[in-house]
C-alpha cells in the first residue's frame, strides 16, 4: 500500500472517530452512523476486488467536502453497468441525507425476482416502434421521463428526471430543470442532450412512433440553453403541456444510439444509416432495435437481442439515481415477465410457485383458484379498480363497409348483450362501458344510459342501412353483397372468446355470418397495424391519468399505426376534440366531452363493452402490498431473505 493511500486510510479512521463519538451524544442516530461505518467499509473493502471500488481520495477540509458532495460530483464508487461498462457513480441532486450510493446499502434487502405472468409476448421491446401495452409497462421501468404521476395521488406529479419547472403565464412556454447527477444504466451522465435527441426521434417520419407523435403535434420548438435546462415551446395552448413532454416523453440514451446504431444496421444488412433522428436511414435502423437503451430507470435489459419465444427479463440498474433519492423503491434484483397463453398451464405453473403475480378472470378465481388450497396458502386475492384501467372494446372499421354506415355500427352495439357478458363473465365486477373515459371524470356522461341489448333494434338499423335477405338464405346481403363478419382477438382469454360466442349467436338471429379467428398476437397487431380487419376486440388502458382522446378519435389521427385505429372521421367531434386540447378550465372541457359523448353514443365507432375491476393473484412472501389509486404497484414492496425463491 502507498504512503498516499495510507494517509487516507487513516484520515478516513480519523473520521469515523469523529463521527462516533458525536454519535454517542446523540444515540437516536445510531442507526445512520451504522450504515455510514457499512459504506466506508464497503469501500475500502471494493479496492481489494469488491463490487464497487474508490478510485481517488475524497477531499479533506469543509471546503473540499462540500464540493465533492455537490450534486453532478463523483462519488468515488465505480460499479459496472450494462455491457459491463464501468463508472464512477455521481452524487444525485434530491438525495436523501446520507444516502445509499451502492444497491447493497439499501435499507430493504435487494434480493429475488418479481416474476410478471402475461399472455403474449410482444413483438418489440421498443416502445417507440410499437404500441403494444405490455411494451409500455416494460420500458416504464427502464426508461424515465421528466415528472412522474404520484401513486397516490396520480393526477398530481412528481419530480423525476427533472427537479423543478417553470410554466410562462401565457401557458405557452415550460422550462424544465433537469436532476444533476442522473445517469443511464451505462454510466453515462443524462443531460439535456438526451431530451432533445429522444424528441427528435419520436419527431423522425421514419420512426414508426405515430402512437407518440401526435402528443407533440402542439410543440414548436425543444430547446436546451444549457446541459441541465430544457425549454419546450408550443404553438398553441395545451393543457395537458406540462405532462405531455414532462410525463410522456420517456428519455433515450443518445451516447448509446450514437455508438449502438451503426452496429445493428451491419446486423441487419442495413447500409445506408444515419445516428441523427431525421436524417435518411436513421428511423430504418431505429424501427429494427427490438431492445431497448440502457435508461436512467430503476432496471435495464441486459441481453443484446430480443427473443420472444422465451422471456423478458430486467436487471437492477447500479446508476439509478433513485437510490439515493427514493432508497426504499425497487428492491428486486431483477424484473422477471413470462408468457403462457393456457389458463390451465398458467394455473398449474402458478400453483409451482413458478411466478408472482398474474391477472385473472373473476369466473377463473370463483370457480377454480379460490378452490385450491395450494393457491389459496401461497397467494393473496385482489380485485380493485385503478387509474390505469380502461375498458375493453370492439373496434369496427370505418372505412369502408357496412361499417362505414353508423346505423350499421349502432346494430352491432345492439346485438352485443353486454349486461350477460359483465353479470356472467366478469360475475358483476364492473359496468357497461359507454364512453372511452373514466366513470369517475367529470367527462363522462352518467346520465346517457349504454345502448341496450336489443335484437328487434338492431334488424330495423339494418334495414333502414338496405340490408335485407333479398334471396331468402337467411343472409342479409346489399348490392348483391353478403354481410359477412370476421371478428379478429389476439387472445385466447376466455373473456374475449365469451365476447366473441355471445355476438355470434346474435348476429346468427339476424341474418349475419361472424367468424371469430383468434390470431397470435404478433400476427393480430401486425394486422391491426396496417388496418386488416373488419372488427377487432381488444382492451384499452389509459397511458397516463390526465385523459385527452384526441389521439384515439381525432381524423388527423387516422394514418398507418396512428391512434385512429378504426378510422372514424366526423367534423364536429374534431372541432370539440381541438377545442379540449386548448381549454385549461376543467369545467368548460368536461361541458364539451358532454357533447363529445352525445356523438359518440350516436356514432358507435366502437362498442364500447366493459369497464372491469381487475383481478389479480401476487405470492404472498411479496411484503407490503397494497392497492393504492394508481393500482398494486411493486416500486416498494420487498422479500424477506429467508424467502427468497430465486436466487
Amino acid at each position: 500500500m502507498g504512503n498516499g493511500e495510507s494517509k487516507w486510510l487513516i484520515a478516513i479512521v480519523c473520521v469515523l472517530c469523529v463521527l462516533s463519538l458525536s454519535q454517542l451524544m446523540n444515540t437516536c442516530a445510531i442507526d445512520r452512523l451504522e450504515r455510514q461505518v457499512i459504506r466506508v467499509a464497503r469501500a475500502l473493502e471494493a479496492q481489494s476486488g469488491g463490487g464497487g471500488r474508490m478510485r481517488s481520495p475524497v477531499a479533506t477540509g469543509a471546503a473540499g467536502a462540500a464540493a465533492a458532495n455537490q450534486p453532478g460530483a463523483s462519488t468515488g464508487i465505480e460499479v459496472t453497468g450494462w455491457g459491463g461498462r464501468k463508472a464512477e457513480i455521481l452524487h444525485v441532486e434530491g438525495a436523501v441525507p446520507n444516502p445509499p450510493f451502492l444497491l447493497a446499502d439499501k435499507p430493504k434487502p435487494q434480493n429475488d425476482t418479481y416474476v410478471n405472468r402475461r399472455i403474449s409476448p410482444p413483438g418489440s421491446l421498443n416502445t417507440y416502434a410499437t404500441n403494444e401495452s405490455d411494451t409500455d409497462q416494460i420500458a416504464k421501468n427502464v426508461l424515465g421521463g421528466l415528472v412522474m404521476s404520484d401513486p397516490d395521488r396520480p393526477s398530481e406529479v412528481q419530480p423525476a428526471l427533472a427537479t423543478r419547472w417553470e410554466v410562462s403565464e401565457d401557458k405557452l412556454k415550460y422550462t424544465y430543470h433537469l436532476r444533476k447527477g442522473a445517469q443511464f444504466a451505462d454510466g453515462r451522465p443524462f443531460t439535456a442532450a438526451d431530451v432533445l435527441f429522444s424528441f427528435a426521434v419520436v419527431r423522425d417520419p421514419e420512426v414508426n412512433a405515430e402512437h407518440l407523435r401526435s402528443k407533440f403535434d402542439d410543440v414548436e420548438e425543444m430547446l436546451a440553453p444549457d446541459p441541465q435546462t430544457v425549454v419546450v415551446k408550443y404553438r398553441r395552448r395545451y393543457w395537458k403541456g406540462l405532462y405531455s413532454v414532462g410525463y410522456n416523453l420517456r428519455i433515450l440514451n443518445k451516447g448509446w444510439y450514437e455508438e449502438q446504431l451503426p452496429k445493428w444496421a451491419e446486423r441487419l444488412g442495413i447500409t445506408e444509416h444515419a445516428i441523427e433522428p431525421g436524417k435518411p436511414g436513421f428511423g430504418k435502423v431505429f424501427n429494427k432495435i427490438s431492445v431497448p437503451c440502457p435508461g436512467t430507470g430503476p432496471y435495464y435489459f441486459a441481453a443484446d437481442r430480443y427473443l420472444p419465444e422465451t422471456f423478458v427479463e430486467l436487471v437492477q440498474n447500479p446508476f439509478y439515481y433513485g437510490i439515493q433519492v427514493k432508497p426504499d423503491w425497487y428492491n428486486f434484483s431483477r424484473l422477471r415477465w413470462v408468457f403462457i397463453a393456457d389458463a390451465v398451464a398458467a394455473f398449474e405453473e402458478f400453483r409451482k410457485q413458478r411466478f408472482d403475480i398474474t391477472v385473472v378472470d373473476k369466473n377463473s378465481w370463483d370457480d377454480e383458484y379460490s378452490k385450491d388450497p395450494t393457491i389459496t396458502s401461497i397467494a393473496n386475492y385482489y380485485q380493485y379498480d385503478h387509474t390505469g384501467l380502461g375498458y375493453s372494446y370492439i373496434q369496427w372499421n370505418c372505412r369502408h363497409a357496412p361499417f362505414d354506415d353508423a346505423r350499421v355500427r349502432r346494430a352491432m352495439t345492439h346485438l352485443t348483450n353486454r349486461q350477460w357478458i359483465l353479470d356472467e363473465v366478469e360475475r358483476g365486477g364492473g359496468t357497461v362501458a359507454a364512453f372511452p373515459w373514466k366513470r369517475i371524470y367529470a367527462t363522462y356522461s352518467n346520465d346517457i344510459a349504454p345502448l341496450a341489448f336489443d335484437i328487434e333494434a338492431a334488424r330495423a338499423l339494418l334495414a333502414e342501412a338496405g340490408w335485407k335477405d333479398s334471396d331468402g338464405d337467411g343472409v342479409l346481403d346489399r348490392d348483391g353483397k353478403r354481410f359477412e363478419l370476421e371478428l379478429k382477438v389476439g387472445s385466447t382469454r376466455r373473456f374475449f372468446q365469451q365476447v366473441g360466442a355471445v355476438l355470434k349467436d346474435a348476429c346468427d338471429k339476424v341474418g349475419i355470418r361472424m367468424t371469430l379467428r383468434t390470431l397470435e398476437w404478433s400476427t393480430f397487431i401486425q394486422d391491426f397495424y396496417e388496418r386488416r380487419f373488419d372488427a377487432a376486440c381488444l382492451y384499452a388502458s389509459p397511458e397516463d391519468p390526465w385523459m385527452d382522446n384526441y389521439d384515439e378519435y381525432h381524423s388527423s389521427q387516422d394514418v398507418p399505426r396512428g391512434g385512429n385505429s378504426g378510422g372514424w372521421h366526423h367534423g364536429r367531434a374534431d372541432e370539440l376534440l381541438e377545442a379540449m386540447r386548448v381549454e385549461f378550465d376543467a369545467d368548460k372541457r368536461a361541458e364539451m366531452a358532454h357533447d363529445f359523448n352525445r356523438i359518440f353514443a350516436a356514432e358507435q365507432p366502437q362498442t364500447l363493452l366493459l369497464h372491469t375491476l381487475v383481478s389479480v393473484l401476487q405470492h404472498k412472501r411479496i411484503r407490503d402490498g397494497k392497492v393504492r389509486p394508481s393500482g398494486l404497484q411493486f416500486f416498494d414492496v420487498w422479500v424477506d431473505p429467508q424467502d427468497v425463491l430465486y436466487k
